[in-house]
């Protein structure tokens, strides 16, 4: 499997088989080959995809975590569920509203993912330590912005950006752990050609999600408007929204989200006739 132009310039990576030669000799080098992985699973295609290809490797995948929170879609669970089950590994859901409560009420929408992400990201490694595993497994693609503190932790170590260490690195060093991401080099049409050879179906919330045109979903948390003071309210609100909306947009087979407070509506493909059928379900003039 050739990947595309993107991929072979930039990442330095020619095709799949490069990829899963590349990761191997990562795994050995190390000394990591036998070492339990512990996973990130969202239930999404990136996390999905990755998982398929540890298991195709033959790495210890010893198992999958799942964030659920008051906010976050059932349908992204029962996915990751289905998702884990198809490859033989198990799952654990860890639910982490009182901390989002904590860390969230009374900041500014802009920093609710960011918040989400610090909070999944120090759960995961307290429980891959409970596990005894030394590895953490995420689907980042090179859409990520890790990708940067990635190049900065090769050139730091080579002197340059080692384009094939791209996959396993201690990065980000706080956590004093190695993760593994599978996918860090590949552009978005290469995530789906690997979905694709894996047979990997994801159903989908019809959200509009967090980059347009590369259909990534979330939560609906991440619809605060940017200058807002999040509250419970407020987030409350977004979920019942945006689940009425959603539930339509899948119906119809278009994606649909809204902003709070502001409620702008975002619909993807932009028509007039999805905004006018999502104005009426929520009656909006």
């Amino acid at each position: 499997m050739e990947f595309s132009e993107w991929t072979k310039e930039k990442r330095k990576l020619n095709n799949f088989e490069e990829l899963k030669e590349d990761i191997l000799n990562n795994f050995k080098e190390q000394g990591l080959e036998d070492e339990k992985i512990v996973v990130m699973l969202s239930g999404g295609k990136d996390s999905s995809t990755a998982l398929a290809l540890a298991k195709d490797l033959g790495l210890n995948v010893h198992l999958c975590v799942h964030f659920v929170h008051k906010w976050s879609w059932e349908l992204a669970k029962n996915e990751a569920e289905r998702i884990a089950k198809k490859f033989n590994v198990p799952i654990l859901f860890y639910d982490i509203t009182d901390e989002l409560r904590r860390r969230a009420i009374g900041a500014k929408g802009s920093s609710i993912c960011r918040i989400c992400k610090n909070i999944m990201k120090d759960k995961v490694v307290d429980i891959a330590r409970e596990h005894g595993a030394k590895i953490i497994m995420t689907g980042d693609t090179a859409l990520e912005k890790i990708s940067g503190p990635i190049m900065d932790y090769l050139r730091e170590k080579y002197g340059k950006v080692v384009y094939k260490k791209m996959e396993l690195t201690p990065v980000p060093k706080k956590y004093k752990m190695m993760f593994f991401r599978p996918l860090i080099r590949l552009a978005h049409e290469d995530v789906l050609k690997l979905k694709e050879y894996y047979g990997i179906d994801i159903k989908r919330v019809h959200e509009v999600g967090d980059k347009i045109g590369f259909w990534r979903e979330g939560c609906p948390m991440q619809y605060c408007d940017e200058d807002t003071i999040i509250t419970e309210e407020l987030l409350d609100e977004l979920y019942e929204l945006n689940k009425k909306i959603t539930d339509i947009a899948r119906e119809h087979g278009f994606r649909a989200s809204i902003k709070l407070p502001s409620k702008k509506i975002i619909v993807v493909p932009k028509k007039k006739e999805y905004i006018d059928m999502i104005k009426k379900t929520l009656n909006i003039q």
